[in-house]
Order: structure tokens, then sequence, then C-alpha cells
């Protein structure tokens, strides 16, 4: 069994000149005390809740009497999370000041300041007593309450000012088994810059998600903003469009891997990829653009995303660690040399010729096999029965699953 934990983000109904007011006077309270806590426990190098509430808890209440008490516990814990996130981020060298910043305020509650009704309404209490909040609760949201999913006792409020209304951030927790025994089939993934390729039984999916195109594109983009406003700085909505394709592409992708899985019993098997994977690709790359390619291209962010659609499901998963398996043939172990087109790869022991997402999807699946000391039951080149499939991004993007694509569907390649 496993704990599984998703965040789905609720909003309120257009909130009235009164309540809008009301949580803005909560909000600036709630970041004066915020920014206070922060800026005292980094001065004294105290990042423990426990210590923080010890030393600033009662001084807190005498300054803020009208404060409800459980806010300031609240913002202990908040600043906390804080603090131990910048030292964290300042000893790998990636902080971006010298001492926290508190600009963004997320107000966090606990069971003593919020109270449920039903599902679709909360009670929140202020510094002007009950509020009463009703929810516009979404398709998403209606998934996790109807399936066994807990909801957490501490969630989080934010104003959103542009549409005047309250988003609550509700938490679902959920054990899920996960347990590899008894599964029938692999389903291997390999994660490349513009395809995900995935193998399926007796075919071998190479699923194109434009990500190149994607990010060339908001690049060039940039850089003609940047060449005639003159100063350098690129709204925030650009990088903002640019995630979010990227993101969605990134989910639907581990939707359909979790569902193909959960629908054959099959153990999914993904790549094992450092933390600084996109660091360590560029180390020797000198090309600029290249460079932006690649660290743009997210390959964590699409493992991520299917371990984590997989869990939620129930698919096992099982990572493997990909060194070579873009370079070694999966049959005879030998090294594989460039073939005629430029990802087209060939044996030269046993004449086995292929795309390197192919060669990849093989290698991680024989790992997998001879790590729990199965015999593979990939094809050999003397009998090429797997199809090699090439899906365009308009062609596998609305689907469920692979095992439900039709052969006519299929834009087939030799092996």
């Amino acid at each position: 069994m496993r704990e599984v934990t998703r965040t789905v983000i609720v909003p309120s109904v257009r909130l009235t000149e009164k309540k809008l007011r009301i949580f803005k006077e909560l909000e600036e309270l709630y970041k004066q005390v915020l920014i206070e806590l922060v800026d005292y426990g980094f001065r004294n190098s105290v990042d423990s809740f426990t210590r923080l509430k010890r030393d600033k808890y009662r001084e807190l209440r005498g300054r803020y009497p009208h404060l409800p008490s459980h806010y300031v516990h609240t913002a202990c814990q908040d600043a906390s999370t804080r603090i131990k996130s910048f030292n964290k981020l300042r000893k790998k060298g990636l902080a971006r000041s010298e001492k926290p910043e508190v600009n963004r305020v997320s107000i966090w509650l606990d069971d003593h300041l919020w109270k449920r009704i039903g599902h679709t309404t909360i009670l929140i209490y202020t510094h002007k007593g009950w509020v009463t909040l009703e929810l516009e609760p979404h398709k998403q949201y209606w998934r996790y309450i109807n399936d066994g999913w807990v909801l957490r006792t501490q969630p989080k409020v934010k104003i959103d000012y542009r549409c005047k209304r309250l988003l609550v951030y509700f938490v679902f927790v959920k054990d899920i088994n996960v347990d590899g025994n008894g599964v029938k089939h692999v389903v291997s993934v390999d994660v490349n810059e513009n395809n995900v390729a995935v193998k399926v039984l007796d075919k071998a999916f190479i699923l194109e998600t434009g990500i190149k195109r994607i990010t060339i594109g908001y690049a060039r983009y940039r850089e003609v903003v940047q060449s005639v406003k003159g100063n350098g700085y690129v709204g925030r909505a650009v990088h903002g469009r640019e995630r979010k394709r990227k993101k969605d592409i990134r989910l639907k992708i581990a939707n359909i891997v979790a569902n193909t899985a959960k629908n054959i019993n099959a153990i999914v098997i993904l790549e094992k990829l450092p933390k600084r994977c996109p660091r360590n690709m560029i180390r020797d790359v000198r090309d600029p653009v290249l460079r932006h390619r690649i660290y743009q291209a997210g390959f964590r962010g699409v493992v991520k995303a299917i371990e984590e659609e997989c869990l939620e499901r129930g698919v096992p998963i099982f990572k493997i660690n990909p060194r070579n398996t873009s370079s070694i043939c999966p049959f005879c172990n030998s090294k594989l040399m460039r073939g005629n087109a430029s990802r087209q790869l060939k044996c030269p022991k046993c004449g086995f010729e292929s795309s390197r997402d192919v060669v990849a999807v093989l290698n991680l699946e024989k790992k997998y096999l001879t790590s729990k000391g199965c015999v593979s039951f990939t094809p050999m080149p003397s009998e090429p029965t797997l199809e090699v499939v090439v899906l365009p991004m308009k062609e596998w993007v609305r689907r469920k699953s692979l095992d439900a694509i039709n052969k006519h569907e299929l834009i087939r390649m030799s092996i």
C-alpha cells in the first residue's frame, strides 16, 4: 500500500464586496504575521515549527488580538516551510535573493478555522466571524469525492483578485495498492525530446509530442518581443502559455499510458532519471539553441506525470537505469552503429535494425525481465512480428488507451 496525495483547486462563486473586503483584510493580517515569522526565523536560524511557535506565538497574539489565534499557528507552519525551502535552494546555489521573501500568500487553514457543509459549501472563520463560502465544484473535484479519496483537514485559500473569488486548495489522500504481483504484461516507456515511445504487447508506438516545435517557437517569439521592446522583458503570460501547453501534453501522455497498462494488466517500466538530468545532458553541448531545447524538453516531468497517473490508478511501476538502452542491441548486446537515417541504428553482428526509440523500449523491457529472472518475450530479428507505429499528435491525443487503436489508423514502419 502507498499513500497518494492530490491537490485540487476549487473556486468559489463571485464574492460580494463585503466578503471580498473581509478576506482582503484577513490576507493582509496573515501576511504581516508571516513576514515577521520568516524574518525572525531566518535571522535566528530557526526553521522548526515548534520553536517558531514557542518563541513568537504569545508576542503575536498580544499584537494582533483581533486575529483568530489559529492563524498564528498555521502561519508558523507556513513560515517554517518557506525557511526550509529557501535553505535547500541556497545550499544548491539556486537562491535568487539573500533571504526568503514573502511575495505571494496563501492562507493556511486548520480544522478550527473551517467547516464543510456538504460538498458545495464551506465556512471560514475570520476576524469578522464565520463567513459562508459557496463553491463551484468541477469534474475533477467530484471525481475524487466519489472515488473513495479522503479530504485532509488543512486546505489553503487564496484570493483571485481578477475574478473576485476565493480559490480553495483541497488536499485528497488515498491508500492505493501498487503491488506488482500478478501482472501479465509489460509496458515500457522511453521519453525523448519530440516523442514518447511506448511498447504494448507486440506493438511499439511512437507518440509524437511536438515539444521541439513549441520550444523553438516560443524562444523565437521571445527574441522578437525583446528586440522590439528593447528592455529584455517578456510578460509572464508568454511563459505561462508555453508551460500550459507542455503540461497538457504531459498529462495526456500519462493518462494514455496508465489506461493502457491498466486495461491489459501490465506493469509500467520507466527510466530512472537523475535529478539534474537536463544539466548532465547539456554539459558538453556548445550550441545554445540545442542546450535550450534539451533543458526545456522536460524529461523528468513526463516521467513524473506518468508515475503519478499510474499510482492513482493502482498500476505498478518499475524504474530502470537507462544507461546504454539506446546504444546496445536488445538481442545480442552488441554495440549498435548508426544506420542510413539520423535516428536509425543497426547491429553489425545480428543485423537488427530499428530506430533508437524502439531500441530503448526493447532494452528497458529486457532489463526488467532479466532482473526478475524471466525470459524476454520480445521478437528476434529473424521473426519480425513487432509492429512499429508512428502516431502524430492528432491521432493519439484524444485516445483513452493504445490497446484500443484500430489497425487501419496506424502508420507502420519496418523494424
